[in-house]
């Protein structure tokens, strides 16, 4: 049975390289400017909903409340697999930036996205990680939304969280923008990647997209109080769904 998880693993990973390799002339046309960005990100649905079809995965995404057209949004997302990707572009379905590490620059050809639409963070350097925030500020206030993973990193032990990071909490607050707690519940049981040590299989991918909070008023003293909303509503859907107890 072991063996055939790693098979799918591998499986998995071949068809995303395929279907990219396939689709990248017309990321290359679409991302050459920030007017046809919008496009990239219907391709990028369309690119995961292929690959789901062809690897055998069911998406369920359901949400709590309507999303405006109108605005912008910062959606936080629990981060337990690399599978979070494809499935955050799916349950944004707009018009969208990933904020996330700096490493992913370094890519071969994948990163033509940290290049262009995505924007990439310097953790370990104050200023770099400073700009980084200041283009995604400035694209929120353009109406894009900001798609960022608070852990800052696939956390060790799901379906436990580790602490947040401020940053994204920080710049909702200073551009006064909700922000939208994702749970991806089930993620961490289709695909887990350790090094060269990888397994997964196919099924049923639970994701809830929870209703915004608003910052409206808030102030940088509110800072931890919304951090620990966001966390605990994430945190209290993964319990629910996944009959745990930490």
């Amino acid at each position: 049975m072991h063996t055939l998880k790693v098979l799918w693993a591998w499986w998995y990973f071949f068809v995303f390289t395929l279907i990219f390799l396939i689709l990248y002339p017309a990321f290359a046309i679409l991302l050459s400017k920030e007017r046809w960005w919008k496009y990239a990100n219907r391709l990028r649905i369309m690119w995961g909903y292929m690959l789901f079809f062809f690897t055998g995965i069911i998406p369920r995404i359901t949400y709590q409340s309507k999303l405006s057209r109108h605005g912008a949004y910062i959606f936080c997302s629990n981060h337990f697999s690399y599978f979070d990707i494809p499935m955050s572009a799916m349950a944004a379905k707009r018009n969208w930036r990933y904020m996330a590490k700096e490493e992913l620059d370094s890519i071969p050809i994948l990163n033509i996205f940290f290049r262009t639409i995505d924007i990439p963070v310097n953790r370990e350097n104050a200023r770099e990680s400073f700009k980084s925030v200041q283009e995604a500020s400035e694209s929120l206030k353009k109406g894009m939304n900001i798609v960022v993973y608070p852990e800052g990193r696939i956390g060790p032990n799901p379906p436990e969280m580790v602490r947040f990071k401020n940053g994204p909490f920080k710049m909702a607050i200073e551009q006064q923008v909700p922000i939208v707690p994702v749970t991806m519940a089930d993620n961490w049981k289709i695909l887990f990647v350790d090094g060269w040590r990888i397994y997964g299989r196919p099924g049923l991918v639970r994701v809830f997209v929870h209703s915004p909070i608003e910052t409206t008023g808030m102030t940088l003293d509110n800072v931890d109080e919304l951090k620990e909303q966001v966390f605990q509503v994430i945190d209290h859907q993964l319990r629910l769904t996944n009959n745990f107890l930490l």
